[in-house]
């Protein structure tokens, strides 16, 4: 039998997380001294504690390691653990490269000197209907856009459908709420006449805005939406308006047509009307 000093230096874990283990039910002395109360631990038991720390280091949670280590083995439920973990993983480095390419894009602007963004005056318009090639889904989250376009292009070649197709893009964000998942937007492209529809793939007209507050602005998607709406939002709140429909940029300079970032033209819309005047 092994003290609690001995024994936490032959596991390698310290006497402060074994009575941890202990507190919380996961792993006991094999013994405790009636004389002295001193916890003894067995070589036996090596096995047990060392499982333990693998889980922990695997990010599991001590009920979730309670729980694993209750069904061990049985190996189609651990399989299933281990694979939603493996899972859980893989999303968070996704969002942690996420992260990682915000901030070293932020950086690289800020070496060039050339971190602000230039948008022009909001105007108001009228919005006419438009005819377009257009595909509806909802997304897991906004870095899927990307994907959406891949599909859309893939279809407008593989049906030869250059010939009729406009130079300009619009997304239009349907939710009536920000989220950052399941996000319930459609992508569209400009068309000079309009075809047969399939499943995914519609041929339509856009519904006219009667009147919209819009500004262009020039630089790239992560830092062109948030600005240029925040601009609008500040203009339609000053001026007495308010918002009745779903947002749409229009990309008048995008990836299909630029390849600087930087140089990409967006147009920000936003349907509006004007408020009544409360009655006193």
């Amino acid at each position: 039998m092994f003290k609690i000093g001995m024994f936490s230096q032959l596991v390698r874990v310290s006497p402060r997380m074994l009575r941890h283990y202990e507190k919380c039910g996961l792993f006991y002395p094999a013994e405790i001294d009636k004389i002295n109360g001193y916890r003894l631990y067995s070589s036996s038991q090596i096995p047990l504690i060392l499982r333990i720390v693998a889980l922990r280091d695997m990010g599991f949670s001590i009920q979730e390691i309670g729980d694993i280590l209750d069904n061990f083995e049985e190996q189609d439920n651990t399989r299933k653990i281990f694979q939603e973990k493996s899972k859980a993983i893989q999303e968070s480095i996704s969002n942690e490269m996420k992260k990682m390419d915000l901030l070293n894009k932020m950086y690289e602007r800020i070496e060039k000197g050339n971190y602000t963004i230039t948008c022009g005056e909001v105007i108001l318009k009228t919005i006419p209907s438009i005819q377009v090639l257009s595909l509806r889904e909802t997304i897991s989250d906004y870095s899927y856009q990307e994907a959406l376009w891949e599909k859309m292009y893939a279809y407008i070649g593989n049906n030869d459908l250059y010939t009729i197709i406009e130079n300009d893009v619009i997304v239009i964000y349907h939710d009536t709420e920000y989220k950052e998942q399941d996000i319930d937007i459609e992508i569209a492209v400009p068309v000079k006449e309009l075809r047969k529809s399939t499943d995914q793939f519609i041929f339509k007209e856009l519904e006219p805005i009667a009147l919209a507050a819009s500004v262009i602005c020039e630089g790239s998607y992560d830092k062109t939406l948030p600005e240029g709406e925040t601009m609008l939002a500040k203009w339609i709140e000053d001026n007495g308006y308010e918002i009745v429909g779903s947002e749409r940029a229009y990309g008048l300079c995008h990836p299909g047509n630029e390849q600087d970032p930087d140089k990409y033209q967006t147009e920000i819309q936003f349907p509006i009307v004007k408020k009544h005047k409360k009655e006193r």
